[in-house]
């Protein structure tokens, strides 16, 4: 069976936003921008200006120990596992349909040095609780919370799962070559429909990003809502004052949702590195995801807070951000419905110059955060503290009416998916 199916595992990026709506371009994903391999302007040459570390080795136990950062995020970030839950037996197998753990691994070669893509190595390692649902055409769709790998893509049914391929051709650039992107992946479901592997890669032509993904997976709900799963316990909580919040009773009030429409939870943790001998730079990157599932929304509706920690020839960066972006009239689910939140706060400073103190202290990001085979948690509050240092991309469209943050403006995100242990 083929047919042509969006597959909407588009998430907003940060970074992305800064560049592409900036430029009055559309496009967004989680952990990604638009370019061919999910990153911030790699075709263009450029260093990517600021995009989390890829700290995959493992506890003796297989899972990672709870981490508060208080203020001085971006210290010492979570070890990240590749552990997952032993299988329920008692869930169906019937179908794949329900709620899944994945683990997932991306990684890069470096191409060739006279790569005109910006060559760089790149490894991730993500963990989410997603769901699966049929289709019209009776595939069992994988939908994630990583965006770098969600576009129109060609799915072809298999006996075990399912096909999917994805092509994109850029416009010639200054010497007239052409780069094409091709994205393939595999979805196998095991024969009890407990498990599932992921295989695929992203390959652009002539000269470019070899990338390769490989995704592990669990069942851990028959139910594709994860407020009526009895197998886990979900709550998630947004407390806001979104840009002063004018339309709030007073001007300004913090604004509050309970039971947010999950959809997708995820955290990933990557690092980048060039290959470049003159132009030697780092990226440690980290991203808290929860996609909505909004009544008139999509799944790209979401809030997201990322860290970013450059070293460029031992110049240290850091960026904070914190995303909203909903186009539903209703973010919770017992709530007044309320015109849709799109908003992003960024916070990016030179670390330890000594000429950037007032920078640093602009923003505060307070984090407690667990994620392991047991679930995912984290409550983390990013609030701006000096508006002169913090800054919202989207004000700065002229298709936008946003105003720049004001002091005392934040977001918190608490949010808690865990196992049942019955």
């Amino acid at each position: 069976m083929q047919n042509s199916e969006t597959i909407r595992w588009r998430a907003l990026s940060p970074l992305a936003l800064v560049f592409t709506f900036s430029a009055l371009m559309s496009g967004c994903g989680a952990d990604d921008a638009t370019t061919d391999n999910g990153e911030v302007a790699d075709s263009s040459g450029d260093k990517p200006v600021n995009e989390a570390p890829n700290e995959d080795s493992e506890t003796d136990n297989g899972s990672e120990p709870e981490v508060d950062n208080g203020s001085d995020s971006g210290v010492d970030n979570p070890v990240f596992s590749t552990a997952l839950p032993e299988v329920n037996s008692n869930l169906t197998t019937d179908s794949p349909e329900g709620i899944w753990m994945l683990v997932s691994e991306e990684s890069s070669e470096i191409p060739n040095s006279g790569d005109s893509m910006n060559p760089f190595l790149f490894e991730k390692t993500n963990r989410e609780f997603v769901s699966v649902t049929e289709n019209g055409d009776g595939i069992y769709v994988l939908t994630r919370c990583d965006g770098s790998w969600r576009d129109e893509y060609e799915l072809t049914a298999t006996e075990t799962g399912y096909d999917a391929t994805y092509s994109e051709t850029t416009a010639p650039d200054e010497g007239g070559v052409e780069y094409t992107t091709t994205t393939q992946f595999s979805v196998v479901y095991g024969a009890d429909n407990q498990t599932l592997t992921v295989s695929g890669s992203k390959i652009t032509q002539p000269a470019g990003e070899n990338l390769a993904l490989s995704v592990e997976g669990v069942k851990v709900s028959d139910a594709p809502d994860f407020y009526a799963a009895d197998e886990f316990a979900a709550s998630a909580q947004l407390d806001y004052v979104n840009l002063g919040n004018a339309d709030a009773e007073p001007e300004g009030a913090p604004r509050s949702r309970t039971d947010l429409p999950v959809h997708c939870v995820g955290s990933s943790v990557g690092q980048k590195t060039t290959e470049s001998t003159t132009d030697e730079w780092q990226l440690d990157q980290r991203y808290f995801t929860v996609i909505l599932n909004t009544p008139e929304g999509d799944p790209s509706d979401q809030i997201q807070y990322y860290e970013l920690n450059q070293n460029t020839d031992g110049e240290l960066t850091r960026s904070l951000g914190a995303v909203i972006v909903v186009s539903s009239t209703d973010l919770g689910r017992d709530e007044q419905a309320e015109p849709g939140v799109a908003t992003m706060y960024v916070h990016a400073c030179s670390v330890g110059t000594g000429d950037e103190t007032a920078c640093e202290a602009g923003a505060e990001w307070t984090e407690t955060s667990t994620v392991s085979a047991e679930g995912i948690t984290f409550d983390i509050n990013f609030e701006v503290i000096d508006n002169e240092y913090v800054l919202n991309p989207l004000a700065m469209t002229p298709l936008t009416a946003f105003l720049w943050p004001h002091d005392g403006d934040f977001m918190r995100t608490r949010l808690d998916v865990t196992l049942s242990t019955d």
